[in-house]
């Protein structure tokens, strides 16, 4: 139900935008053109206040189920009042007052419900936080030709209307507009008094800053628009600096390039770890949670443990990139850690790389025996491909065990039959 108010509410805001900026339009030429309220004219304006006024029964309603049914103490809320600005500004757009004072000049005060249309604008690239950089340009766009259009009326007017020739004025008074908020400025339409030249004046600074805010806006945004592209760019143009600098081996520059452009094959250019330390606490785990709780539930060491455990493990839990031919360790090393792969391939081959123990994928784990028994590897682990891996430092999981006692016996019981088994089957420890 709350999903079907919201769809609701968000067509509702399309249709108000596309109704005021048909208002925008239309009134100034109306102004200009002296159109009398009668048939295109009057049906417009009669459906402009029809969802004018809705859009206040609308808004209204919001406010009322938006507020709790009591308050903590269990009193009732105090009603949410219709701000009065906004309230003031709605009832002046909703109003015909043209056709009740028989004056255009009366319409625009339509205009003032160009205001939604900025809160609207505001709440979509807050909602819509990966294409923020794509609306801000097309709102941009809309401002600006809509004053285009704003100013290509005043010319009009000041210019006059010839009768019979509606469309060829507006154009050329849309033409003039255009190249002076351009500062191109051809010269074949030129003022012909004092009053057009003022105006010519006033609209050629503001097109000079206008033009000058567009053109930087633009390059920022393009820029902008794919900021994981433009950090690994960066971090190519550093590379290749430092590499030419210390004259790295070509083989070294080479995996250096393939690790870099693996990275950017996957998006993986910003670090996992700091992007979700910026977080709070509670996103913190519900992204953890999201990234790793798949992979977790597949280790049989930690079936059957708690949501608790479960949440502490994931935000502990580092990711890793090897590259092929990569050694994640090697035989006879101290375990510290166990891994958990993301994905890619893995070997676990033996000490001198003679036999292949185990292949390992998507979803498997590696390590943890020597994790909780404290032992030396057994065999090595290899890569095979690019893999994205997950590590589990044994400080840290020691230190979660320690806050749930009631799982490290759990957990070592299961260590110690996995290992067991693992000694005649010769797999990884």
């Amino acid at each position: 139900m709350r999903f079907e108010r919201a769809f609701f509410l968000r067509i509702w805001d399309v249709i108000l935008t596309l109704s005021v900026s048909a208002a925008a339009l239309t009134t100034p030429l109306r102004l200009v053109m002296n159109l009398q309220p009668r048939g295109f004219v009057l049906y417009m304006d009669e459906l402009l206040t029809l969802i004018f006024g809705l859009d206040i029964v609308l808004r209204w309603l919001q406010r009322r189920q938006a507020q709790p049914a009591k308050k903590e103490d269990g009193a009732p809320p105090k009603p949410e009042l219709y701000p009065f600005v906004w309230l003031t500004l709605d009832v002046l757009a909703a109003l015909p007052l043209g056709l009740v004072f028989n004056h255009a000049w009366w319409e625009i005060f339509r205009l003032l419900k160009l205001a939604r249309v900025g809160q609207f604008m505001r709440q979509w690239r807050k909602r819509a936080v990966k294409s923020s950089n794509v609306l801000q340009l097309a709102f941009f766009l809309y401002w600006l030709l809509l004053s285009v259009h704003w100013i290509a009326c005043g010319w009009l007017a000041l210019r006059g209307v010839t009768a019979g020739e509606e469309t060829s004025n507006y154009l050329r008074a849309l033409y003039w507009a255009v190249q002076t908020f351009s500062t191109v400025g051809y010269g074949d339409i030129t003022a012909a008094n004092d009053a057009q030249t003022l105006y010519a004046l006033v609209v050629m600074l503001i097109g000079v800053g206008v033009y000058g805010y567009l053109i930087g806006n633009v390059a920022s945004l393009l820029a902008n628009i794919d900021p994981a592209k433009v950090h690994h760019l960066q971090n190519l143009e550093k590379l290749t600096a430092f590499m030419n600098y210390r004259s790295i081996p070509p083989e070294i520059q080479k995996r250096i390039r393939d690790y870099y452009d693996y990275l950017w094959e996957k998006r993986l250019s910003y670090d996992e770890s700091t992007v979700i330390s910026e977080l709070p606490p509670s996103l913190k785990t519900q992204v953890s949670l999201f990234l790793k709780r798949d992979i977790i539930a597949k280790v049989p060491l930690f079936q059957g443990a708690s949501d608790e455990f479960i949440k502490e493990i994931a935000l502990q839990m580092k990711p890793l990139v090897f590259m092929p031919g990569d050694y994640v360790y090697h035989a006879g090393e101290q375990g510290r850690d166990m891994y958990f792969i993301s994905k890619g391939t893995l070997e676990v081959v033996s000490k001198d790389d003679a036999q292949v123990f185990a292949t390992l994928t998507d979803g498997d784990f590696f390590g943890e025996i020597a994790l909780v028994l404290n032992e030396p590897r057994t065999a090595s682990v290899r890569a095979v491909t690019f893999c994205d891996l997950y590590r589990l430092d044994k400080e840290v999981f020691e230190h979660v065990l320690r806050d749930h006692p009631e799982i490290g016996a759990q957990i070592t019981s299961k260590a110690k039959t996995r290992r067991a088994s693992d000694k005649s089957n010769r797999v990884v420890s």
